[in-house]
């Protein structure tokens, strides 16, 4: 018989199957670091289903699904991407500049776009980029949340990038 210490909690979000925030957490510090030793930069797509509070349950469960599937059949392989729940997934981008993680945001909204449930779903993204917003894995992602929440606030479907490091 197991007790409580042995049992085991999956690490991945229940709807889309991807891994969940704490595998990213655990992603984001390492890729940070390699990006540091290696002077790369890695950047963080935060995207949020836009209204997703109002949609009901099994919309909610569906629209999670197809976006998730939309995002990682736009981002190459070996970018990172999880869902952390409440109609946010985040994308790691290795080796990847704030303009290429723009670009790759605004292909990710424009497939979306095209998807079958674009006349429900919508996304918003917010972008962050090592060493340019942040320096560290932190920083990084909350540069990201921080970039999403200014593009819902300017409607749905938008793309905003984080605000620079503040220099000394």
């Amino acid at each position: 018989m197991r007790g409580p210490e042995a049992s085991v909690d999956s690490i991945t979000d229940t709807i889309t199957g991807l891994p969940d925030g704490r595998v990213f957490k655990v992603m984001l510090d390492r890729k940070v670091a390699l990006a540091r030793r290696t002077l790369k930069p890695v950047s963080i797509i935060y995207f949020n289903l836009d209204d997703f509070d109002s949609f009901a349950p099994y919309i909610r469960e569906h629209a999670t699904r197809v976006t998730s599937r939309v995002i990682t059949n736009t981002l190459r392989e070996s970018d990172t991407v999880c869902g952390l729940g409440g109609g946010v997934l985040v994308a790691l981008l290795d080796d990847t500049s704030e303009s290429g993680a723009v670009w790759a945001a605004n292909r990710i909204r424009q497939s979306s776009a095209e998807a079958p449930s674009r006349d429900v779903v919508s996304l918003s993204a917010g972008v962050s980029c090592y060493p340019t917003h942040a320096m560290d894995a932190e920083d990084l992602i909350t540069a990201a949340r921080a970039a999403c929440e200014r593009a819902l606030s300017h409607g749905p479907g938008r793309i905003q990038v984080a605000a620079g490091v503040e220099s000394f």
